[in-house]
């Protein structure tokens, strides 16, 4: 059986979108997002396949910026039997409407889609004639048994993680697959056949590869899309220092170009004896390249910090989330302030670079919280910072609340992006008062003349600036 694994164009009214490996899938004017991420999803499932016998084909759309008839006339050159998509909540119906041109090209394809939105929402998928069936959390191992049962014509009631209709056209709801304990375990992502040199991380030195070291996170953010819709909340499995190290070797190995690494877990850093594992597996293989990761702002030690930056850290990607203390508190944040500030501190006397980011409207936001967060911004050392606008996605705990109070402006999906439009209201604040309150504190940040020369020092290319210039263009436009 043939198989295709897509990561969708996604390509409309002179914007690009990215989906796949992005927490907040959003859409921008073209050229103005210099970060492409990594679809991991996409690239551990091919892989897995593969190491089970399967003849796969993988595409990555968004990477590659194909257009929406090269995309279909690669596939219907192939001619799989089973074509096995990512979706998101922001591009669900265009995805919707693409996918349904492969069926009028390839009348008997199945096709299958996963993600975290359809984690959540199976049905609203399987109202639509083109999609076969759906695949909830983890795809990995849900592909494998699909792709078996359909080859032998066996019951898909036996396949765990799956959602489809019957002969009847009753939507049948198969239990939810145990996540995958062990990810030693797993064949490294595939990589030869995607675009290696199209994934952009801001202040990377490029090529940059992505790697994961764990899946989910301890913590309870109640707006965190991944660990309450894919994964399970509250979930943390991680890899073996050991392992990482390997993987890394492995890239240098086969891809030599590699400038630096790219560790974009919901949360790398949870675990000091874990870092120094790590820390001891690059010394043994002699590895010194460039490497940053998500983390978090507090369970670091100096000592160990130290001993990163030695072994290649040169910068941190710190969610922050808001500089409002008791918001912090109201979403489950479990970050103490204070020790943030230490914490960035330590790490830019060290020369580490940071990167901080912000979600606006958040539970209990206000122009107090907002200000606050500015002044928290302000005494800080940093070379880079992301406002986003809070997205209440199906499947979070921060959705439900928002619904249950009436606070949505909208539900239309292809809003729910997190950097233009703001789909919902707050306590204190209108959708109007929180697009307001994001642009302002972009404005106030980014041209504060302090900022300007921090972040023209985390400018790694001509990308990098490029980006930086559109973004500038973009934030007067808007004032």
């Amino acid at each position: 059986m043939k198989v295709c694994l897509v990561n969708p164009p996604w390509e409309e009214n002179g914007r690009w979108g990215i989906r796949a490996g992005c927490r907040f899938p959003n859409m921008m004017p073209k050229k103005h997002n210099s970060y492409v991420p990594f679809p991991f999803l996409l690239a551990y499932t091919a892989s897995y396949l593969k190491s089970n016998g399967i003849d796969v084909l993988t595409i990555d759309g968004v990477a590659e910026r194909c257009t929406q008839e090269s995309f279909l006339e690669r596939i219907k050159a192939y001619s799989p039997d089973i074509l096995i998509a990512e979706t998101a909540t922001t591009s669900f119906d265009y995805d919707l409407t693409l996918l349904s041109s492969l069926v009028q090209v390839l009348p008997g394809l199945k096709i299958t889609i996963y993600g975290s939105h359809v984690s959540i929402l199976p049905d609203e998928a399987l109202r639509s004639n083109v999609i076969h069936s759906v695949i909830i959390g983890e795809p990995e191992q849900t592909s494998l048994s699909l792709i078996k049962a359909l080859s032998n014509g066996s019951d898909l009631t036996a396949v765990d993680g799956l959602v489809f209709k019957d002969s009847n056209g009753s939507v049948i709801t198969n239990r939810r697959r145990k996540l995958i304990d062990d990810l030693d375990l797993l064949p490294y992502p595939e990589r030869h056949s995607l675009p290696l040199k199209s994934y952009h991380v801001p202040g990377f030195p490029e090529p940059v590869v992505f790697i994961y070291g764990s899946r989910g996170c301890p913590f309870g953010c109640n707006f965190c899309l991944w660990p309450q819709t894919i994964y399970e909340k509250g979930s943390y499995r991680t890899r073996s220092g050991e392992s990482i190290a390997q993987e890394m070797e492995w890239v240098l190995k086969n891809f030599p170009e590699t400038r630096s690494f790219f560790f974009d877990d919901d949360t790398f850093s949870i675990g000091m004896k874990r870092m120094n594992d790590f820390a001891d597996a690059l010394e043994k293989r002699q590895i010194s390249i460039p490497w940053g990761c998500n983390a978090r702002a507090d369970h670091w030690d100096q000592a160990t910090l130290m001993r990163l930056k030695k072994n290649g850290l040169f910068t941190l990607r710190i969610g922050i989330e808001s500089g409002d203390q008791s918001i912090l508190n109201i979403v489950g944040k479990s970050l103490d302030l204070a020790e943030a500030k230490e914490m960035l501190a330590s790490a830019h006397k060290l020369g580490i670079q940071i990167h901080i980011s912000f979600v606006v409207g958040l539970q209990g936001e206000s122009k107090e919280s907002l200000d606050n967060t500015l002044k928290f911004i302000q005494s800080v050392p940093v070379d880079s910072v992301q406002f986003s606008i809070a997205i209440p996605f199906p499947g979070t705990v921060y959705y439900k609340y928002v619904e249950e109070n009436d606070f949505f402006v909208t539900h239309e999906w292809k809003k729910f992006n997190g950097f233009d439009h703001v789909v919902m209201r707050t306590e204190y604040l209108s959708a109007d008062e929180l697009m307001k309150g994001v642009n302002s504190l972009r404005r106030r940040v980014y041209f504060s003349p302090h900022f300007v020369t921090q972040r023209l020092r985390y400018v790694r290319n001509f990308r990098d600036m490029g980006a930086l210039s559109r973004k500038v263009i973009r934030l007067v436009f808007n004032s």
